[in-house]
């Protein structure tokens, strides 16, 4: 499941970068991130991997937006994330998610950001399953769990090492609400504080907009 995950993201990426190329309009260099953080939600420790891809570069036509004396860069990508968290005695959330995401990064590299997507959700129970069948039979159920479709959504701040360090590693902390569907009847909300890293290490070409 995760090698297949990481190919889909890839092959994803290359093909947003060609269409980009394709596009009519002012072409400029942008990264990809790459994405580890740590997750807790409430008390409860959890990690997260991820790839962002890039889409658009806003810009005034000079490559920025001037705001009282300061450069503002605006962008938009997709992040494609692997989560997990432990919730001891309850379970283990194993969950996708595919955000669209809009991102503010100012002349000193601080960032600013809002995201939401869709993602899906497995969880696996903490404790021993077991299955009574209608002979009366019990049996231990494997990896016991449910599926859910799951909406993410969430802001986050940090700092963008490469604007005066020139190094490619951003910092955020980013505040995350997740809503899982159905969940005994009831829509289930979830806070998750996600405190991580991020590496670029690649450049695509991406079409530029006027804003």
């Amino acid at each position: 499941m995760i090698k297949t995950g990481i190919f889909i993201l890839t092959f994803l990426g290359c093909t947003l970068c060609q269409a980009q190329n394709d596009s009519i309009g002012n072409i400029s260099d942008f990264k990809y991130n790459l994405k580890l953080a740590y997750l807790s939600t409430l008390i409860y420790p959890g990690a997260s991997i991820g790839i962002e891809f890039p889409l658009q570069k806003l810009n005034s036509g000079m490559g920025e937006i001037h705001k009282k004396n300061r450069s503002i860069y605006k962008s938009r990508l997709i992040s494609g994330n692997l989560n997990w968290y432990h919730h001891p005695d309850f379970h283990d959330n194993l969950y996708v998610t595919a955000e669209w995401v809009m991102r503010r990064t100012n002349s000193n590299g601080f960032i600013s950001e809002f995201s939401v997507g869709p993602g899906f959700s497995r969880t696996f129970l903490g404790g021993t399953t077991y299955r009574i069948n209608e002979s009366g039979d019990v049996s231990i159920v494997s990896l016991a769990g449910y599926n859910y479709a799951l909406l993410t959504i969430g802001y986050g701040l940090g700092i963008d090492f490469s604007v005066k360090k020139k190094m490619p590693y951003s910092a955020v902390a980013k505040m995350n609400l997740i809503s899982m569907v159905p969940y005994n009847s009831i829509v289930y909300i979830r806070p998750v504080l996600e405190i991580g890293l991020r590496y670029s290490p690649w450049k695509c070409k991406t079409r530029s907009t006027n804003e």
